[in-house]
């Protein structure tokens, strides 16, 4: 009986301790605040142990009249899809435990929104000069907002505006709603449509935006020469286009707005549109000087010749080719140091570069926002990525967005490494960067690319000084760097950076991202990402040519990291992904860490050592006809893949060698529990591979 009683008072108090979970607090937005933002971010305390989050916003003190409400968020933080009514409005939040337990709600918190007085309206058809002098006047006299006429149609010439069409510093308060206009940017392919610098709570809404000419062509080869292989050799000619002012695609010879801008050329997958030609390079590096217009052809045909080109190996007759304009050129939106920015309902047909760029700044949200192909002549939407943050406060909040037709990744959060060129002493470093975003207080972690080590000591910048006419910085912190470490960096010179030791900035590293219920088509991976404390929940990745999610740095070339640390990687559907050369030795989901060695005359990425990841946990995600392997977790510690399908309709594999359904390397205390392969039809050289692991824990 004794046993008995202290069976059900243990019972007992594991049940209240669930119950009586602490609630969050909120924190922002501050209580009793108004602002203009209809889509403000909403944010509280972490609570330790919590499973998820509830929150609730209403119109009323009793939440009788719901306004918005999501439960399950993983995230210390919430963004309304939609946008909230002007006046008064209460909300709450609750912690919800593993096993279904809640807390009670938090404090109720009311916040006003905001019309702002001054309304500037853009009378249809207006002029660009028009357009920018009604944008001029509303900068200068916000709070404001400026309405486009509805279901409206704009023809933009910017001229020499340079980068972007709109440019403007400075700003706070403003609103621009496009009311479901169209715009037309006018015979400047390589100018983007909106950058911000040093402004905050910006809303941009309503828009759909195309250029006439694309700053990208599309060409149909038509014949391919292989008698070389040595020499890329082929015959191709301009595919037609709907709805420009040409009826083609544009000219890829004697037409000095394209070529100017040239960067890179790649195959696309004519039954899957947006996506790249299953098994073939990445990328082509095609330059104006390879092509030579056929006299005489109309539509244009060109031979396109590049000698030391082993790549015709790749090309078929019927293939179609696009060549991408990223040189000197604008983003569709681009902002720095920028807070609060909210992009909703926005439809953009092409771009000169990426979409929704943010750099040194935070809380920017990308919402029912879609990179899209037009029409079926279009195979191509912007020309790099689709949302880019480097070094935000607070990482992107994207959802319900599309991305088909991108020329790189979907989502790409980062750091730039700031390379050290000097150790002054143990609490000095002289670095040197074009992307330097430290302040006072910010933390930051030592990366050394030959060892792939991490010094991480909590460094805390406590001064950053430019060193005049040198292009470099001094950097002061505490603690100390410990001897062993100090005396381990090695590479400090200013020959050959790429080896150099690097600093990372921790405190900016788009932390609370939530990428949540968007569709991904790109060439790239469809998110990619080195943050913390954030989510990639519930997408669609189709037939990204690269890994659909992928936590790793970019050590060899373009010095983007450094880590992640709990990240959550929940119900997404993936399909046909990780089919190019960055796909190679890779999962459908990969998770790794690398460092660099030489291999001939340059360096590459390698597998590192250490295990930096942690916290990540990888769940609930159904993945279908992975190239290689299914999931890799490599370099983490304290990690999860659990309940994830995988299963496949097809007969093998794109990529060659093993096949692992999960594959662990240099892991310790990571768990495998629970994954489903009964639908994967294809043999498997092992279901779990596990190398280098330790503390491995699988649960069938």
């Amino acid at each position: 009986m004794k046993k008995i009683s202290m069976f059900f008072a243990l019972l007992f108090v594991g049940t209240l301790s669930l119950y009586a979970q602490s609630a969050p607090v909120p924190t922002a937005p501050l209580n009793n605040g108004t602002g203009y933002m209809t889509h403000p971010g909403f944010t509280w305390s972490a609570v330790p142990g919590a499973g998820s989050y509830q929150i609730m916003v209403a119109s009323d003190t009793g939440f009788t009249n719901i306004l918005a409400q999501r439960a399950g968020l993983p995230v210390t933080r919430y963004v309304p899809l939609d946008p909230l009514p002007a006046g008064k409005l209460y909300w709450r939040v609750k912690t919800v435990d593993t096993a279904g337990n809640s807390s009670g709600w938090s404090a109720r918190f009311s916040y006003t929104v905001a019309t702002p007085a001054n309304v500037y309206t853009v009378p249809d058809n207006s002029t660009y000069a028009q357009v920018k002098a009604i944008l001029d006047t509303a900068v200068k006299h916000t709070p404001a907002m400026v309405q486009f006429a509805a279901n409206g149609h704009y023809a933009l010439d910017p001229g020499a505006a340079g980068s972007f069409m709109f440019t403007y510093t400075g700003v706070n308060d403003l609103i621009i709603d496009g009311n479901q206009s169209a715009v037309t940017v006018m015979n400047h392919p390589e100018t983007g449509f909106l950058s911000f610098r040093n402004s905050n709570r910006i809303t941009v809404t309503g828009f759909t935006v195309d250029w006439d000419p694309l700053p990208h062509s599309l060409l149909d080869v038509i014949q391919v020469d292989n008698s070389n292989p040595n020499t890329l050799n082929i015959r191709a000619r301009l595919r037609s286009v709907a709805g420009q002012t040409s009826p083609y695609y544009p000219a890829i010879t004697n037409n000095p707005s394209f070529t100017t801008h040239w960067s890179w050329a790649y195959l696309l997958d004519p039954t899957h549109p947006g996506a790249v030609k299953p098994g073939v390079g990445n990328a082509f590096g095609l330059a104006p000087g390879d092509a030579t217009y056929i006299a005489g052809t109309n539509p244009a045909e060109y031979n396109i010749v590049h000698p030391g080109s082993t790549s015709g190996k790749y090309f078929a007759a019927g293939d179609i080719l696009t060549i991408l304009c990223r040189t000197n050129m604008g983003s569709f939106i681009s902002t720095t140091n920028c807070t609060d920015l909210t992009f909703s309902d926005i439809t953009n047909y092409a771009s000169p570069m990426g979409c929704y760029y943010a750099f040194d700044g935070g809380d920017m949200k990308v919402l029912n926002c879609h990179s899209a192909l037009k029409d079926s002549t279009r195979f191509v939407s912007a020309n790099a990525d689709g949302v880019h943050c480097r070094g935000n406060t607070i990482g992107p909040w994207v959802e319900n967005s599309s991305f088909t037709g991108n020329g790189d990744d979907g989502v790409a959060l980062y750091n730039k490494g700031m390379v050290i060129t000097a150790k002054n002493a143990a609490n000095s470093l002289t670095v040197k960067s074009d992307f330097m975003n430290f302040k006072t207080g910010d933390h930051f972690d030592i990366y050394i690319p030959k060892t792939g080590n991490v010094i991480s000591q909590n460094f805390t910048v406590t001064s950053v000084q430019p060193n005049t006419g040198q292009g470099t910085f001094t950097v002061q912190f505490t603690p100390a760097i410990a001897d062993s470490s100090y005396a381990a960096i090695t590479d400090v010179n200013l020959s050959d950076q790429q080896q150099n030791a690097q600093l990372y900035n921790s405190t900016r590293r788009n932390e609370q991202f939530y990428v949540y219920n968007n569709q991904f088509t790109v060439r790239g991976r469809g998110v990619i990402l080195r943050s913390a404390n954030g989510a990639v929940d519930s997408n669609r990745l189709f037939n990204c040519s690269s890994p659909a999610v992928a936590l790793y740095n970019e050590a060899a070339q373009w010095l983007n990291g450094l880590y992640s640390s709990k990240v959550n990687i929940l119900r997404n559907h993936i399909r046909d992904c990780a089919y190019d050369n960055l796909g190679v030795d890779e999962g459908a989901i990969t998770v790794k860490f690398k460092k660099i060695v030489l291999q001939g005359s340059r360096y590459v990425d390698v597998i590192a050592p250490a295990r930096p990841h942690n916290g990540i946990l990888i769940n609930d995600n159904k993945v279908e006809n992975f190239a290689q392997h299914g999931i890799t977790l490599f370099n983490a510690t304290g990690s999860v893949v659990g309940k994830n399908i995988f299963t496949s309709n097809v007969s093998g594999f794109i990529q060659p060698g093993t096949h692992y359904g999960i594959y662990l390397n240099t892991t310790d205390s990571c768990t495998i529990r629970q994954n489903n392969f009964t639908g994967e039809t294809r043999p498997l050289t092992a279901v779990i591979q596990q190398t280098n692991s330790t503390n491995v824990v699988v649960i069938p």
